[in-house]
């Protein structure tokens, strides 16, 4: 029997396909309640979209990122603190998750994550190139 062993992704190709994952929680962010929904699968919507993208703040302080959009990561990742999902309503029906998702705390989290985009449009270019993937006009109007 043959035994593959996988050798672990360098340091610069896992941050790349970290922040690619956390691009995506931002672009889901920034959508409607009912669009965040299907994205998500109508599954514990709220507490997903509140995980995925807090992750963001392992992106900062590894030499990536400018100094400026590490703060604007950083700043969603607090502002997300201020989401209870545990509060909110969950599970596998759409119904619940359009209540959680229309919470009033979700309104200005979803400017942010536009704002947090833009910010990150840069980067976001030199991402699809290193990673290979189309180049989505992210950041722009």
């Amino acid at each position: 029997m043959t035994q593959y062993i996988q050798s672990p992704l360098d340091e610069e190709e896992a941050f790349h396909n970290s922040f690619r994952y956390y691009l995506s929680s931002l672009e889901m962010l920034a959508a409607s309640a009912e669009e965040q929904c299907d994205l998500m699968g109508n599954y514990n919507v709220a507490w997903e979209l509140k995980d995925d993208a807090s992750a963001g703040k392992y992106l900062v302080g590894r030499g990536y990122l400018t100094s400026e959009q590490e703060a604007w990561v950083q700043a969603l990742s607090e502002a997300l603190n201020s989401v209870n999902a545990q509060i909110l309503p969950a599970g596998p029906s759409k119904e619940a998750n359009l209540v959680a998702m229309n919470h009033p705390n979700w309104g200005p989290l979803r400017y942010l994550a536009k704002e947090v985009i833009r910010q990150l449009a840069p980067f976001a270019a030199i991402n699809a190139k290193y990673l290979g993937t189309p180049s989505k006009d992210v950041g722009l109007p």
